[in-house]
This record gives C-alpha cells, structure tokens and sequence, in this order.
C-alpha cells in the first residue's frame, strides 16, 4: 500500500515505539510504500526537537535519515487551503493527494474526521491496521 504517514505516528514510534512502530515496520519491511514531503520531514525535526520531549539529538538525526531513507520524497504541487481543522495538518494532505497514496495514516482528529481526502484514499489508523492485518493473514 501506498502511505502517508503524519508527524504524530512519527513522534509516537520515536518516543514510545509501539503500535506506531508497527505502521514504520511495514516501510521498512517494504510491505507498505512511504510517501513524504520536506515540509513533512521538517516538522517531525522540529517537533522531536522540542525541549518537553528531551530527545536524544544523534537519536532524532538518525531517525530522520532513515526515514529519507525509507521514504519517496515528493514535491507537492498542490495547496489545499480548506482541508484540514488545522491548517498545519495539511501538508499531509496534499502529500496524500500528489502522491496518489492508499492511506493517510494518523491518529490526529482533526484528520481523521475527514474519513476521506480525495476519490478511495483513506485517513485511518484503524482502517488501515485492519487492512494490514488483513493482508498478514
């Protein structure tokens, strides 16, 4: 499947490695295709940076090069102004949309109260952790 992976997943798979670890497993794995902007990858930096989480620094720059790593980087050629709740969340949105990706994956309710971004394309944890236990089955 092809994925977006938004900047909490990350976060919660660097920090506390558990049911996010996962989604990142199947990257690495290479069941699941990543899809990621630069603006993307700067926000995880930015966030994981933050003074409250105290992140090992060698820690969040190797993590940020496996995920360049692991991931298709694209250029969005889109700007979508009324997607999300919260207007940072749409960076991932348009990721999705140039992309052409299967699922959004997040567990930010301002995301996932769109259900859908565009055509079939999903924003899910739970959709997509059924989908992929499915296809392990």
């Amino acid at each position: 499947m092809k994925v977006v992976i938004d900047v909490n997943i990350f976060v919660s798979s660097f920090l506390w490695e558990e049911n996010p670890k996962k989604v990142l497993d199947r990257v690495i794995e290479g069941t699941d295709e990543l899809y990621i902007t630069q603006e993307i990858l700067e926000q995880i930096f930015e966030v994981l940076n933050r003074p409250k989480f105290n992140a090992d620094k060698e820690g969040v720059k190797y993590y940020m090069k496996l995920i360049e790593e692991m991931a298709n980087e694209i250029i969005s050629d889109i700007k979508i102004r009324n997607g999300s709740r919260d207007i940072d969340d749409n960076i991932i949105l348009e990721c999705g949309i140039t992309g052409n990706v299967d699922y959004i994956i997040t567990g930010d309710d301002d995301l996932l109260v769109l259900k859908e971004f565009i055509g079939n394309n999903r924003i899910s944890k739970m959709g997509y952790a059924q989908t992929a236990h499915n296809e392990a089955v």
